[in-house]
């Protein structure tokens, strides 16, 4: 199977273990494995670290959540207008930890594609990626969340939800590319993932709680170039 790989997205989420310029430290670490093999990795910080993140790395960086709040009078809330500015190139969007209802979607769609912004919109199930995919995100991410920030990957637990995923986007007369994430532990669950169709790899509490963050970065970013 030929598909274009990437992007490797690592999730920070609001974990201790990254707080503060911990989060700088991590990402330092994906911008060297990026660098010596060659892979297109992007790290999402927690909000309140997008800017500073993104003004200290050549990385590509991605905000965890976008609102469709107003410019302007509005407060507490995290708009693509913002985001763009602090220096990030995008925003994952409905992960299962925020998920937000679909009419909103297509609302921050509309201005994430104005502003040129790389979408990453979560579906947690094959009905809920067929919803999503005539809205037309630049990427859909396919996450169970039952496996998510466990040690069961949906690689091995539900291999066909990929290559069904991967199957019907390419069937549809949309443009969305495939990522999987949930559960994403070891180099076979990444292999597994691209091998089954999938264009790239969302991971987060495997990576985070890593004794070793350049190490697991790298055994599971090699993958993208081993793989068929």
């Amino acid at each position: 199977m030929s598909v274009d790989k990437g992007p490797f997205i690592i999730n920070l989420k609001n974990y201790l273990e990254i707080s503060g310029p911990k989060s700088l430290l991590i990402t330092r670490e994906a911008e060297k494995v990026s660098q010596d093999l060659g892979i297109r990795i992007m790290v999402s910080p927690p909000q309140v670290l997008l800017a500073w993140v993104s003004k200290n790395t050549t990385l590509e960086i991605v905000a965890q959540h976008v609102d469709s709040s107003q410019i302007g009078p509005s407060t507490g809330f995290s708009i693509p207008e913002m985001v763009k500015d602090s220096g990030a190139v995008g925003s994952l969007i409905n992960h299962s930890e925020h998920p937000i209802d679909i009419t909103i979607i297509a609302e921050i769609l509309k201005r994430m594609k104005s502003l040129d912004l790389v979408s990453i919109v979560c579906a947690k199930n094959f009905a809920e990626l067929k919803e999503l995919s005539k809205l037309e995100p630049d990427y859909i991410a396919i996450e169970p969340p039952e496996l998510i920030g466990s040690k069961r990957s949906i690689s091995t637990e539900k291999p066909t939800l990929i290559s069904d995923s991967f199957r019907y986007l390419q069937s549809s007369d949309v443009n969305s590319k495939l990522i999987c994430g949930a559960g994403i532990n070891t180099p076979e669950d990444v292999r597994i993932a691209l091998d089954l169709g999938s264009s790239g790899i969302l991971a987060a509490s495997s990576i985070v709680k890593s004794d070793k963050w350049y190490e697991k970065i790298y055994e599971l970013a090699i993958q993208f170039k081993d793989s068929k």
